[in-house]
């Protein structure tokens, strides 16, 4: 009996730990430049730096990701000495919006509701701190005014997000830095409380149906 009462204290220690670890903030940031090129420096932070990574993209010959454990410290280049061409792309299939607006037709206004404050909560979960400066632009003025006014309410919540959209061409030329953090172990429990909330089981459980009948 004293043998088991051990191990059951053993396990329910090891799953402690295992929540604890769950809800220590994994750092993360990336900061450069995007235009027709991309140029970026991004990395992840754990326990406050005791486990850590750092890449560059686009990855250069002279160039090299850092990973660090405690006090251990390993560097790798992340670029090669050989040029590669570019593969031709294949041609752009037309985008299929049948399962979009199957999946539109469960959207009521109570699941979007649910929606909307999944993402709120999960917005101040990250603690985002954006500083951008540029401009850009979509295919579409109307996807582009929607940007708009996304980043006019991210601006609201102290952001500095100095994007400007364009209407008359296409592209994108923006610089600056994002940070924030991520608590694995809440957006879990985030997760599974907004799969669960009524309207939004209402979806995922008919499309199951759905998807048996046409087996």
């Amino acid at each position: 009996k004293g043998g088991r009462n051990m191990i059951a204290y053993i396990l329910l220690t090891i799953l402690v730990i295992l929540i604890t670890l769950l809800f220590i903030p994994l750092q993360f940031y990336a900061r450069g430049r995007i235009t027709a090129d991309i140029h970026l420096e991004w990395g992840l932070m754990w326990a406050g730096g005791l486990v850590s990574v750092r890449w560059n993209l686009p990855a250069s010959a002279d160039e090299e990701s850092v990973m660090r454990l405690g006090p251990w410290v390993t560097s790798k280049p992340t670029g090669a000495n050989k040029s590669t061409e570019a593969a031709p792309k294949p041609p752009k299939k037309p985008r299929g919006r049948t399962k979009w607006r199957a999946a539109r037709a469960f959207l009521d206004k109570q699941a979007w509701k649910e929606v909307l404050a999944f993402l709120a909560r999960l917005w101040r979960s990250m603690r985002l701190r954006c500083d951008l400066e540029g401009d850009y632009s979509t295919d579409d003025p109307a996807l582009t005014a929607y940007i708009a006014a996304l980043i006019t309410l991210i601006n609201q919540n102290g952001q500095k997000c100095h994007l400007h959209p364009r209407f008359a061409d296409i592209g994108v030329n923006l610089n600056g830095t994002i940070q924030g953090q991520l608590r694995p172990g809440l957006i879990i429990w985030d997760t599974g409380r907004f799969i669960i909330k009524r309207p939004i089981r209402k979806i995922w459980w008919t499309l199951l149906r759905e998807g048996k009948k046409q087996r």
